[in-house]
């Protein structure tokens, strides 16, 4: 039987940041254990531990992570355009 999407894209994720599970258990505040059943398919994450993956996840695979997690993407495009950033205060010289 194969594998969940899901499960291939954590244990891809693990692997593209180069650590072990344990290291990556530790980044999401569970168990190796917990990742390794991530991992096989066995059961799926958290809500939070699809957020806490998605911002340790490179540009490209973190909206994937966030939107599993329950994050409404349409509604982060409306906001994210009507933020406006912090000035940078200039340095007197």
């Amino acid at each position: 039987m194969a594998r969940p999407d899901w499960a291939d894209r954590i244990a891809a994720l693990r692997k593209d940041l180069g650590l072990l599970q344990t290291q990556f258990a530790a980044l999401c505040g569970v168990t190796q254990a917990a990742v390794s059943q991530w991992e096989t398919g066995y059961k799926q994450p958290s809500r939070s531990n699809y957020i806490r993956m998605g911002n340790l996840a490179n540009e490209a695979d973190c909206l994937w992570f966030w939107e599993r997690g329950g994050v409404d993407m349409k509604r982060m495009e409306r906001w994210i355009p009507s933020r406006k950033l912090p000035r940078k205060k200039s340095k007197k010289t």
